[in-house]
């Protein structure tokens, strides 16, 4: 990992024992073949959701935050939903929990990394929620809104494992779409990409993070699977609620590392056959995150000394 994302789990997690490999590995910093603002400007023009005009491309939409997030002196960054008010949802009949914003960012930054020359197989999709993977396979056209797959479902509980379809090039159970690899969180420890894309999922107006958003261990592996880039996507306003969170927080604030959607920001398309579900439009503003030590959070806990990032 570079130099940026070492810093974060420093301050986090290990307490300054986490070293680069080498200055070369801490200097590391993610290339394009084609600049982002240019890749954007490029996009097809389905990317867009109301086009003014027959042929007009994605240079008409507010799509300066993707520039802000890719640019590569950020080595991790985190991108802030609440101006977009892009609550969570609660998928039909079940209390299992996904967010259709956070899945139509990922979309546009998936969409725009590949057009900078960025290999799908350089690309790791990572969420604590299984029902946000699942989402995702149907915003991607690997899982039918049905439900229709070439094997049973599974028990969809969070964080544990789904068959996928046969629409997906897949191996070992992996949900692979364009060489981009998407896992639960606990799924990816031992794992690593050049960058890695975290689907947060919570938003709600009582700032609720539920169980899986407590525990440090499966944060620590969230943040430290990333090689060159690291882009988090989730609700300020809601995360700051855990104070290991709000700590991540106050440290990329600190470094410019917090990019805010605007509200304008999104006009970008849903698939043509979506099944409608979006979160709610309830609005909350965005609160002051909690000034918080990280480092301090996990002084007490034990760690390993000097540990080498490859």
């Amino acid at each position: 990992m570079n130099a940026d994302i070492q810093r974060l789990a420093n301050n986090l997690i290990y307490d300054g024992h986490l070293r680069c490999g080498s200055l070369k590995v801490a200097n590391q910093r993610i290339r394009y073949t084609t600049d982002p603002a240019i890749a954007i400007q490029n996009l097809p023009p389905h990317e867009v959701e109301s086009p003014v005009s027959p042929g007009e491309t994605a240079a008409a939409v507010n799509l300066s935050w993707v520039v802000d997030v890719l640019d590569p002196a950020r080595g991790a960054v985190f991108v802030d939903t609440d101006k977009l008010q892009g609550r969570e949802s609660r998928s039909e009949g079940s209390d299992l929990v996904y967010n259709a914003t956070e899945i139509r960012i990922i979309k546009v930054l998936t969409s725009v990394l590949q057009a900078c020359g960025i290999e799908g197989r350089n690309v790791g999709m990572l969420s604590p929620y299984r029902t946000q993977l699942r989402q995702l396979e149907i915003e991607y056209g690997i899982r039918l809104e049905s439900g229709d797959i070439a094997q049973p479902l599974a028990a969809d509980e969070e964080g544990s494992e789904d068959p996928v379809s046969s629409n997906a090039d897949h191996a070992n159970g992996t949900i692979v779409y364009n060489g981009i690899e998407m896992h639960t969180i606990d799924r990816y420890q031992g794992r690593d990409a050049d960058v890695i894309i975290v689907s947060w999922v919570r938003s709600n107006s009582h700032q609720a993070i539920g169980e899986l958003l407590r525990d440090w261990r499966r944060i620590n592996v969230a943040i430290t699977r990333a090689r060159l880039k690291l882009i988090m996507v989730g609700s300020r306003s809601t995360l700051q609620r855990s104070p290991l969170l709000a700590a991540m927080l106050n440290i990329l604030a600190a470094n410019n590392g917090i990019i805010q959607v605007p509200s304008k920001g999104m006009a970008l398309a849903k698939r043509p056959s979506g099944n409608g579900s979006s979160a709610s439009a309830s609005s909350e503003a965005s609160k002051p995150v909690a000034k918080t030590a990280g480092s301090a959070l996990l002084k007490n806990r034990p760690i390993t000394s000097n540990i080498i990032a490859e």
